[in-house]
């Protein structure tokens, strides 16, 4: 051990100087503590990264199941809307149809509308509360829409007789599972099936 000597202008340092101006105390250096800089152990560190994992292995299932829950409620609406359309265009003896913005998840209802001469129609947006503009709900998707008369033109079309064009609605959700939705022609009936299906 080194002998540590100080001195004063007046002389020697005594023991009980010395010791206070080495911050030591009954032989040992006392040590400064600060709460701040208190770190995590390797127990505790231990501790949180089994927490984590028990939440991600019972969480990530219940995002599958919320992204698959979006794509059902959006089939549903779909459902609802096209049903309505065949109703409507019954009721109304007008032509309908639902059109689809394919790449922004978007569909609304548009009605065959004479010009003023009534010599020409067109397709004009429909204003209901039941057929309003809609999208998909969460991060569900549309693939594409296959319709036999006009696959290059993404709507399906309805006839004041009760005819709704036969559709395939192909859809995506959040995990990137495949979902058909077929609308069969006649009573505008649809069926959700799981997977991308095709005309056969």
């Amino acid at each position: 051990m080194t002998a540590i000597m100080l001195t004063s202008r007046a002389g020697r340092w005594s023991r009980k100087s010395l010791i206070a101006a080495c911050g030591m105390q009954n032989g040992t250096e006392a040590r400064i503590r600060n709460p701040q800089w208190r770190g995590f152990t390797l127990i505790e560190l231990m501790i949180v990264i089994v927490v984590l994992g028990l939440m991600l292995t019972f969480v990530m299932p219940r995002l599958g199941e919320l992204g698959e829950a979006n794509l059902k409620q959006s089939a549903r609406h779909l459902t609802g809307m096209i049903r309505f359309l065949r109703d409507e265009s019954q009721a109304t003896k007008k032509m309908y149809r639902l059109r689809f913005d394919v790449p922004g998840g978007r569909y609304w209802a548009e009605v065959l509308t004479p010009s003023p001469d009534g010599k020409t129609a067109e397709f004009k947006r429909f204003r209901s509360t039941m057929a309003d503009e809609s999208s998909l709900s969460g991060q569900t998707s549309f693939r594409d829409l296959r319709v036999a008369g006009h696959p290059d033109e993404p709507y399906i079309q309805f006839s004041p007789d009760g005819w709704v064009e036969r559709a395939i609605i192909h859809l995506r959700d959040g995990d990137n599972k495949d979902f058909t939705l077929w609308v069969k022609p006649l009573m505008g009936e649809t069926e959700l099936r799981i997977g991308y299906e095709e005309e056969r």
